[in-house]
């Protein structure tokens, strides 16, 4: 607070005159506040109260580097903060070129090209939607998961409902989505791996060497993330093949554009195989949970890059 001091000064003229007789100048002294007198203190004016707002989505930045927050939504309004990449906000409102949006008690307007905005969807969180699953990452011992039934296999029940509401806007969005394989018991997930192996010796390869490229595609038992009840294989009903060619399908564009608002990522991407060890399949996709799936599509991350577990 600013203090204010009143200060009262004699009067006189501050003048020395020359002759036979000389004048004292007059010394000008502060006069001092009554003892029963205080300093006047300035009036501050009080804070009112924030703003409120009510969210009606999360959405996270996905500029290069961060994307300006302008006070108004145009171009030339001025920029009163930076959202930076990656970095999540809540939606106020949306419509056009702009959005409203929240971040860190900060309101103000971004382009909605710079956000990736999650549709409102419930969807589970916890660190058990992380589990890392590969060949350097065995499920631990005892791994049991409580199983639903979905779309003709099993999924781990917390899962269940985010994948009928995902199957079900899909088809609202003109999208067919046909599972074809999601929970694998540890026995089940060693036949598959035996099958591919047997495949490979029929073509001339070394057992050895046969096992090492099955597992490139059938994951060897509790290295399969599917023993996890967490992964779904989906193609559609006019490409029913797990090959590369369901990239091109209408059902893989609207999956890679859509899966991360449920909680789903692609697990093996095209350009990921030094890192996860499994080829290509854009069929394979795995429950991460919507904060994850968001970040890491994003980012271009895969789950173990995501993790910092990269080998």
């Amino acid at each position: 607070c600013t203090l204010v001091f009143i200060f009262a000064a004699a009067c006189g003229d501050d003048v020395s005159r020359t002759g036979t007789e000389a004048t004292p100048a007059v010394t000008r002294t502060a006069a001092v506040l009554p003892s029963t007198e205080r300093p006047v203190e300035a009036a501050s004016a009080k804070p009112g109260p924030s703003p409120s707002y009510e969210l009606t989505a999360r959405a996270f930045c996905k500029a290069e580097v961060s994307a300006d927050i302008r006070a108004e939504g145009a171009a030339d309004s001025a920029v009163v903060g930076a959202l930076p990449s990656g970095e999540e906000a809540g939606v106020i409102e949306r419509g056009g070129k702009w959005a409203h949006i929240l971040y860190k008690g900060l309101a103000g307007y971004v382009e909605s090209g710079s956000l990736l905005i999650l549709s409102p969807v419930p969807v589970p969180e916890g660190d058990w939607s992380l589990i890392l699953v590969n060949p350097s990452h065995k499920l631990p011992e005892g791994f049991t998961v409580e199983l639903a039934d979905f779309g003709g296999g099993q999924v781990d029940e917390r899962i269940r409902d985010v994948c009928d509401r995902m199957f079900a806007d899909a088809k609202k969005a003109g999208v067919s989505l046909k599972l074809v394989d999601a929970y694998r018991s540890e026995k089940r997930q060693n036949e598959l791996f035996r099958r591919k192996v047997d495949a490979y010796v029929s073509k001339g390869y070394g057992r050895s060497e046969a096992e090492k490229l099955a597992a490139t595609i059938t994951a060897r038992p509790n290295t399969s993330e599917h023993q996890t009840g967490l992964a779904l294989d989906i193609v559609t009903p006019s490409y029913t093949k797990m090959n590369k060619g369901f990239a091109e399908t209408k059902a893989f564009k609207w999956l890679d554009e859509n899966a991360y608002n449920y909680g789903f990522t692609l697990r093996y991407g095209r350009d990921k195989t030094p890192v996860t060890k499994v080829i290509f399949e854009p069929w394979h996709w795995r429950f991460v949970g919507v904060e994850a799936a968001a970040r890491m599509k994003i980012s271009g991350q895969c789950l173990e890059e995501y993790l910092g577990k990269a080998d």
